[in-house]
């Protein structure tokens, strides 16, 4: 199906030109019959835009110039009655349309000839990205171990207890945007442990939770944990020392990326 539509543009042109071309030979070959350049003219201008919409655009210029040159042909055979010659295209304003379009398809077309190639999937490549994407896959899983081992995440179960809540305010609250869960390597959600930090306030905590959005958790913990250019240090610090402005401004800036 991508084979026929690639190719349609030229069957369809080649055909509009030679019935173009056709039409010229036949006004030209019938003697007796007085013809003008307004006449010709007017069969070249209905040709092209004819083929305004099925041909590409390097036919088009490629047709036009063609058109153009027979027509400075026809300006020299066909002289009006007092002998002097006609211009073909009679709209000056016209020609000059059509010259502004021309320099900018030229401008198109030598853009497209200076970009390189495009790469294209192989065996080999698609295998690669595969790979790639599994190792890419095995290092979260072992950095989110690695996170349950030392304890900066924290079951359900740990969270609730920490908290005194139940289970339905934390899947609320998840629901809400206000806290996020990390999947461990077993399926079962675990959670940053900094909620339940003491020296933390955990509306706080989960204001800028809310602002980061429809971030990826990872992303999220991410954003929390990590030193921020903006602050300087990493959110928590910034939020132990009263700094909560600052650190929605940043989780806004982040969540915007």
């Amino acid at each position: 199906m991508s084979a026929i539509a690639k190719h349609k543009p030229l069957q369809v042109s080649v055909q509009s030109s030679a019935q173009l071309f056709g039409q010229l030979g036949e006004m030209f070959s019938q003697s007796g019959k007085a013809f003008s350049v307004d006449k010709v003219s007017a069969a070249l201008n209905k040709s092209m835009r004819q083929l305004q919409h099925h041909a590409s655009l390097a036919e088009l210029i490629t047709l036009r110039n063609v058109v153009r040159e027979l027509a400075s042909q026809v300006d020299r055979l066909v002289p009006d009655n007092d002998g002097s010659a006609l211009p073909v295209l009679a709209d000056p304003d016209a020609l000059e349309r059509a010259q502004r379009e021309d320099a900018v398809g030229e401008k198109v077309l030598d853009a497209a000839g200076r970009r390189g190639p495009m790469g294209m999937s192989t065996p080999k490549s698609i295998r690669q990205g595969n790979e790639a994407m599994a190792r890419a896959e095995q290092n979260a899983v072992a950095t989110t171990a690695a996170r349950i081992a030392n304890g900066e995440l924290i079951s359900s179960g740990e969270l609730q207890r920490a908290l005194d809540v139940k289970r339905q305010a934390i899947s609320g609250a998840v629901k809400a945007k206000r806290l996020f869960a990390i999947v461990g390597p077993s399926g079962e959600n675990y959670y940053p442990a900094y909620y339940a930090d003491p020296t933390l306030d955990r509306r706080t905590l989960e204001q800028v939770s809310k602002v980061l959005g429809s971030l990826p958790a990872p992303s999220k913990h991410h954003f929390f944990t990590s030193k921020s250019t903006m602050l300087q240090e990493t959110p928590l610090d910034a939020l132990r020392k009263g700094r909560e402005a600052e650190v929605l401004a940043a989780a806004a800036g982040f969540a915007a990326r």
